[in-house]
């Protein structure tokens, strides 16, 4: 895949003026609990239990966003129309709080974006109206906006800094481009970090979470001997065909501990010398054991990041955190936390996407009258491959382009 510079034609109606974007709403997706869904007015409404919890999902419209191109305050602004978005594995977590909140209220939801430049501020000279974009989610320590570019990702109009953009090329769906940003980034920020050497056999645990397929793909490019340890024993042929030298299935009504070692054996090696997880809690005092002294452990978070119905036994497998944090003392382990990546990750993964290195995971494309699917595969499938993305169709904002 050649990739050239995501820019669109300039068209009429983008001058320096002050102004409303619109002259009425835009759409965002929603989050809450009973006693606010009632009085919500929906475009579309899907109601499911999470964890114990009644959850009302809805698309609903907000009021139109200002914008002034000229005024100092947006002076380094740039405003976006999303065309698509995708949410994250840690908005269950928020939504979920969202949902119990006794003083009612709503969650906009979505982590990730892809859309089209509409104006920009005085002081944003390399993007123009056309331009397509997602977000940089960097948290380098220069940044002032450290993080996410927004954490509101479905809403239709944004407002954003330049500096938490970035251009994507036109080869690059809307749909591609809104499941990328924050898994490439994190896998190519641990693999970076990871600095394994060449001929390292690297375990990637929960290899079909978004985050860990984008690792796998970012360790294949570069020629490393990848180990996908999974659930899942369905996934198998999918992961062997990104590249992975065989994969390990942990079964949840078995001990782990003799099928990692079973699987060690047979792949003829003694421990692995590094691992990639994306949740230390379940993995961690699993994986401990089977890593070589001086090896290194990368994580970059947790998988319970809310209230369980009821207590997980393949969770809680594994060596109690004493002995854990003894033999990591006792073997020189590594264990280094990663949170995102810098604006060299995104870009390193990116020009790997163009190059035909990097492919990405993409389960299932939804929108409008698609509330349903997109929630039940988002956070209820199980034997999902990648993100999940709401498209939203032609027109968006009424009069978008005007100005009041």
């Amino acid at each position: 895949m050649e990739c050239r510079a995501g820019r669109g034609a300039e068209s009429a109606g983008h001058g320096r003026q002050a102004g409303r974007v619109g002259s009425a709403v835009m759409r965002a997706l929603v989050a809450m609990g009973a006693a606010t869904a009632h009085h919500v007015r929906a475009l579309e409404a899907y109601s499911t239990p999470l964890h114990g919890s009644a959850v009302h999902f809805a698309l609903v419209e907000r009021p139109d966003t200002a914008f002034d191109e000229a005024g100092p305050a947006h002076a380094g602004d740039v405003l976006v129309r999303v065309h698509a978005f995708s949410c994250n594995y840690r908005e269950k977590g928020r939504l979920l709080q969202a949902a119990r909140r006794a003083e009612g209220g709503y969650l906009v939801l979505g982590s990730e974006f892809a859309g089209t430049v509409l104006k920009v501020g005085s002081a944003v000279e390399d993007l123009r109206p056309g331009d397509r974009v997602f977000g940089d989610g960097a948290v380098d320590a220069t940044l002032a906006h450290p993080g996410l570019s927004t954490q509101r990702a479905s809403q239709e109009l944004q407002v954003l800094p330049r500096a938490k953009l970035m251009r994507f090329p036109a080869e690059m769906s809307f749909a591609q481009a809104a499941a990328f940003g924050v898994g490439a980034q994190t896998a190519y920020s641990m693999v970076r970090r990871l600095r394994p050497a060449r001929g390292a056999h690297i375990a990637v645990t929960a290899a079909t979470s978004n985050t860990s397929l984008f690792v796998i793909g970012a360790l294949v490019a570069r020629g490393h001997t990848v180990h996908a340890l999974t659930t899942s024993a369905a996934a198998v042929p999918q992961l062997r065909a990104l590249g992975v030298r065989d994969c390990c299935v942990l079964t949840r009504s078995e001990a782990a501990d003799p099928l990692l070692q079973a699987y060690l054996a047979a792949q003829g090696i003694e421990k692995f010398d590094a691992v990639v997880d994306p949740f230390m809690d379940i993995y961690l005092r699993k994986l401990v054991r089977h890593l070589r002294r001086d090896g290194s452990y990368i994580t970059c978070g947790v998988y319970q990041q809310f209230s369980e119905e009821a207590p997980d036994g393949f969770i809680d497998q594994g060596l109690p955190l004493a002995e854990v944090f003894s033999l990591i003392v006792r073997k020189n382990i590594s264990l280094i936390g990663n949170n995102l990546g810098t604006t060299g990750d995104l870009a390193e993964a990116l020009a790997d996407h163009c190059a035909g290195r990097l492919p990405i995971p993409l389960d299932t494309v939804t929108g409008p009258d698609g509330l349903a699917d997109f929630v039940q595969r988002t956070w209820l499938a199980s034997g999902r491959h990648g993100k999940v993305v709401f498209e939203y169709g032609p027109g968006g904002p009424a009069n978008m382009g005007s100005e009041q």
